[in-house]
């Protein structure tokens, strides 16, 4: 039986975050692009419904339908109003920082599984909710946590140790395309196609341009064992006519051809005039190459690995 809900409006979403020192400050640019949140906390409410699998640091999303003092109060609400569904189960929302007891954890998730109208299914549930206590408050709502299904990227048959890593292209498209995912997306340096696979993992209208044929067919080949759309082509990123809102370039730096300071401020200005948003990953500090080309720097942090440091620097 398809779970039946009551209707009410799911406004309020309570997300988990969890991030490494390394990526902390990629991990805050993506919350802020996605939800505009700016504060340091690895938990957070927002009015913006962001499935937790788009993001490489979001852990679980709890959409919150009640709330109140005390669990008492929780499932009184339940009650009231007659909520009901089918195939479901209640589970209990661990956070860092509230020490809730493992038994009032238990109380928590029986009591309000036993006030919904409907038949609860522990093993296969076709619906979760989830209950949690937070700063004091209790919330119940659906919940989803992130399935980290795009894990079986990183076994795409072509890389190089150069590549950015998987985790790091997923949360770019996300800074890239902000909540908007109906946006059009380049990578017109796009080497082996990690970003792109990402793009095409979320749905987005995405691209690819590389400009060395050996590499392009490796980037051919990583779309198609995953049995994403061939959206490669094999050119010179200078040649492309159309326009699209969002690009993000890993700046050559001549691993496997010489590659000028002329020819990267070339890279940048070919992508003023391309797009409207440059996500621009380097190595040095390309300040005055990207406002030479004429976009305006908005955010730059630091993504690190091991003694490997890039900059990422949003601009517009």
């Amino acid at each position: 039986m398809t779970p039946i809900l009551c209707g009410f409006d799911l406004e309020m979403n309570f997300y988990t975050i969890n991030y490494s020192k390394f990526l902390a400050d990629l991990c805050k640019l993506e919350m802020k692009c996605l939800f505009n949140h700016l504060n340091d906390d690895k938990y957070f409410f927002s009015t913006r419904l962001i499935k937790p699998s788009r993001s490489p640091f979001i852990k679980e999303r709890l959409s919150v339908i009640f709330e109140g003092d005390t669990l008492d109060s929780l499932v009184e609400q339940v009650l009231i109003n007659q909520f009901a569904a089918d195939d479901f189960k209640v589970i209990y929302q661990q956070i860092e920082g509230e020490n809730e007891g493992y038994q009032e954890r238990l109380r928590s998730g029986r009591e309000l599984g036993t006030a919904i109208k409907g038949e609860a299914d522990m093993r296969n549930p076709r619906i979760i909710f989830g209950v949690t206590r937070v700063n004091g408050k209790w919330y119940f709502g659906t919940y989803e946590k992130n399935d980290y299904s795009w894990h079986h990227h990183d076994n795409k048959p072509h890389t190089y140790s150069s590549s950015i890593n998987f985790r790091v292209a997923r949360a770019l498209v996300n800074i890239g395309m902000g909540p908007n995912t109906s946006l059009t997306f380049i990578d017109p340096c796009c080497g082996v196609g990690t970003v792109v696979i990402e793009a095409l993992s979320m749905g987005v209208n995405a691209k690819g341009y590389e400009i060395n044929r050996p590499i392009a067919i490796n980037a051919q080949q990583n779309l198609s064992f995953f049995n994403y759309p061939d959206v490669i082509t094999e050119g010179d990123m200078h040649t492309i006519k159309d326009h699209f809102d969002v690009a993000i370039i890993d700046i050559p730096y001549g691993l496997y051809q010489v590659v000028t300071l002329e020819e990267q401020q070339e890279i940048i200005n070919t992508a003023r005039r391309i797009a409207d948003r440059l996500i621009l990953v380097t190595y040095d500090n390309m300040e005055k190459m990207i406002d030479v080309a004429g976009f305006e720097l908005i955010e730059k942090v630091r993504v690190a690995k091991g003694k490997l440091v890039r900059w990422v620097n949003v601009c517009e």
